[in-house]
């Protein structure tokens, strides 16, 4: 059944966080003609400027809880990488707000359950949300909360194939599939570097043609954004209690500095 070309989503995005996910996911609803808004809660300042004026460019920003949406809300999406502990009373007062919508939660750092025992809500459905790849993924990977309705999955797999992605249904767990995957390749690789066994050149070229994948391990991380897989790692950490989820100390050397990847011109590589 395809999406009524009327379904609208709602974005969060928060202040204190670089909303880079969020920006690529509506440049793909928007590129599909999905109507779209984006909502912050009220804040004195907002420091990414740059991509709030991208916002404002693809589609209206919403601020406070006073304002509304001029579509309807069929789906609200968060892709932050916060704890939705941390929210509770933000995150319960747009539940409150829009009782009906399937929430569609990244499922980078918690999952799906979790976010639902926050919300209060089981109307929730985790996707890999992974910045820096989602304006160029061909396939994604989704998984409903345990308590879900049982129309929540199909939902969502209309609305991401809608988007142009091939679904992939998983079981509902930190990371999902293939983020936990990467998250951990580069930290092997990340610790490759600060053991000195190898250069990041040398760890991905051995990658791209031991195993043909397209990209190096490193240049991936670059490219998702090292807090980003640093957050995964932690996320994965705290839920399993694992040494092979223990993240790298380079990686959190590399997050204190600023060093990010490509959108901060410095990672494992730099970029000019």
């Amino acid at each position: 059944m395809p999406v009524a070309m009327d379904t609208g989503l709602l974005i969060l995005a928060l202040p204190q966080e670089r909303p880079r996910a969020a920006l690529e996911f509506a440049e793909r609803i928007r590129s599909r003609d999905l109507p779209v808004s984006v909502w912050l809660p009220e804040s004195e300042t907002v420091p990414w400027s740059q991509e709030l004026e991208q916002f404002r460019r693809l589609c209206p920003v919403l601020v406070g809880t006073a304002s509304a949406p001029e579509h309807p809300v069929e789906f609200l999406v968060d892709t932050s990488l916060q704890p939705s502990s941390e929210r509770r009373a933000l995150l319960q007062q747009l539940q409150q707000r829009f009782p009906q919508a399937l929430w569609l939660r990244s499922g980078l750092t918690e999952s799906a359950t979790a976010f639902a025992h926050t919300l209060g809500s089981s109307n929730v459905v985790a996707f890999d949300a992974l910045p820096g790849l989602l304006r160029t993924l061909q396939r994604i990977e989704i998984a409903a909360a345990l308590n879900a309705p049982a129309d929540a999955l199909s939902k969502a797999q209309e609305l991401f194939s809608a988007l142009g992605y091939a679904v992939e249904v998983v079981e509902d767990r930190v990371g999902l599939v293939i983020p936990r995957i990467l998250a951990m390749l580069i930290n092997e690789g990340a610790f490759a570097v600060m053991e000195r066994a190898a250069t990041p050149q040398d760890i991905d070229t051995a990658m791209r043609l031991g195993t043909g994948y397209p990209k190096g391990v490193l240049e991936w991380g670059d490219e998702i954004g090292l807090e980003v897989v640093l957050a995964i790692l932690d996320a994965l950490y705290a839920e399993y209690r694992q040494e092979r989820y223990r993240a790298c100390v380079l990686l959190r050397q590399y997050a204190r500095a600023q060093r990010l990847g490509r959108h901060t011109h410095q990672g494992f590589y730099r970029y000019d």
